[in-house]
């Protein structure tokens, strides 16, 4: 069963961010975000890239909104835009497909749940953050 938690990588992470801008170039992966307001921004770097990643439109997602529901209750994702999960289903078909090349404590699923999308990336590491 999937276990998701809260993800805060650095102090001062607004409750809700937006997503602004998704970058996918030879530099990595770059996410940019800003609070409800527009002050701050937000910025997710995987510089090394990343084993994989998709981008759902968050209504799209009744299945996974329902599970969160019953598992966590509501105000736990719509109050909260950055998570870790473990034993992920995502986890699971990543490593069903690459046939033994990561086990399954080298991959991380970080998701950004944002009003409008749900932003999933597979890596090894932990991307750098930043409040801009």
């Amino acid at each position: 069963m999937e276990h998701w938690e809260r993800w805060i990588p650095i102090n001062g992470v607004p409750s809700k961010l937006y997503n602004d801008t998704f970058i996918d170039s030879k530099e990595g992966i770059i996410l940019e975000f800003s609070d409800e307001k527009n002050k701050k921004k937000f910025v997710v770097k995987f510089e090394d890239g990343v084993l994989s990643y998709r981008n759902t439109d968050e209504g799209s997602l009744l299945k996974k909104l329902n599970y969160l529901d019953q598992q966590y209750g509501t105000d736990f994702y719509s109050e909260w835009t950055l998570f870790k999960v473990t034993n992920s289903e995502y986890i699971n078909w990543f490593l069903d497909e690459c046939s033994g090349i990561y086990e399954p404590n080298q991959v991380e699923h970080y998701v950004f749940f944002t009003p409008n999308d749900i932003i999933e990336i597979l890596t090894t590491y932990t991307p750098s953050v930043v409040i801009r």
